[in-house]
């Protein structure tokens, strides 16, 4: 059951319609739209309420490649892409009451619905990093549409406030010829980075903002955790080891942990134990594999590496290691040096 649903992805078929109507007002037909798909115009004409995220791909690349300056389009389409569009993760947006929530709500919306695609989060001293994958170069104009609906969306929440650093988006593709600068808008562009990605001022994060519908947003934010109960156990497991990984705090609790998920300690304890682990086996994996990493480094301290890791001494710091590694820090670090 876990395999069909993450091998099947929908998207809603609003996505369909908007897409539908802004080739055609670039002249753009519908046979273009559907080559190479299994699709056939009635998809166009009246698309069901969920359409296969594989064929969705295929009809934007197709329409971005239709274009005479695909980047006009892409900015063009990227700024019509309001919270309307987004489904439920739109509706679930409009009763957020910060930026950092909005965000939180993105990363596990992506995890209900993209095969090939993922969110990321990754918080820094004084920028939020806000990173889209997607490993099928074909796509690109589609991954910075979505960034730019992103950024276009951020902004338009925190309009209320006077914001003085803008938001950047970095793009890995370098620059194309003849690309229409004049359309960047409020924010920074940058081609050439190691990721696609949004950089938001840290600050932005807890900026409050208005709800818009807290009623309806409080239903879509349950039908988005029907949809999150379905995925497979490892993107849980993975989802707070990453959490663990980029938090500075080594000792997070798990009350802070389900604070975080949306979700209550008694529940994230249940559906753990139903994948037979538990929040503290999976904090002491993340610690050992923190540990054996830094013990790679031959120049690292044994007594620097147990501070990192907050614990009080090296000396329970070895007792720790070696009860789950069954090597002394030092024999491990012998062991790396003879690989």
């Amino acid at each position: 059951m876990g395999t069909k649903a993450k091998t099947t992805q929908l998207m809603s078929s609003d996505y369909v319609i908007y897409i539908r109507n802004f080739a055609l007002s670039k002249g753009i037909s519908a046979k273009q739209l559907i080559e190479n798909t299994e699709a056939d115009l009635s998809l166009l004409l009246t698309p069901p309420p969920k359409v296969s995220e594989a064929v969705l791909h295929q009809i934007l690349f197709n329409f971005f490649n239709a274009l005479s300056n695909p980047y006009i389009g892409v900015f063009e389409f990227g700024k019509g892409l309001v919270l309307s569009l987004h489904g439920n993760l739109g509706l679930a947006i409009q009763g957020a009451s910060n930026l950092d929530e909005v965000i939180h709500l993105a990363t596990q919306y992506f995890k209900t619905r993209a095969n090939q695609r993922s969110l990321q989060r990754i918080d820094g001293t004084d920028y939020c990093e806000i990173r889209l994958s997607d490993e099928h170069v074909k796509y690109d104009y589609t991954l910075v549409s979505l960034l730019l609906s992103f950024g276009y969306i951020g902004s338009e929440l925190l309009s209320h406030h006077q914001l003085d650093a803008p938001y950047s988006v970095h793009l890995q593709s370098s620059e194309p010829e003849d690309f229409p600068w004049h359309l960047v808008d409020n924010f920074t562009l940058k081609f050439n980075q190691p990721h696609h990605q949004i950089v938001i001022p840290k600050q932005w994060m807890t900026l409050p903002i208005t709800p818009i519908d807290p009623e309806i947003a409080n239903l879509a934010k349950d039908q988005c955790k029907k949809s999150l109960d379905e995925i497979s156990p490892v993107d849980l497991v993975t989802e707070i080891q990453q959490r663990l990984q980029q938090s500075h705090d080594r000792n997070i609790s798990l009350q802070e942990m389900a604070t975080q998920l949306h979700t209550s300690p008694s529940t994230l304890q249940r559906r753990l134990k139903s994948f037979s682990t538990t929040f503290k086996n999976i904090k002491q994996d993340v610690r050992l594999a923190q540990a054996k990493r830094m013990l790679a480094d031959k120049d690292v301290t044994i007594e620097h590496i147990a501070e990192c890791l907050d614990f009080s001494d090296a000396s329970n710091f070895s007792t720790f290691f070696k009860s789950f590694s069954g090597l002394s820090p030092s024999e491990y670090r012998k062991t790396q040096r003879n690989d």
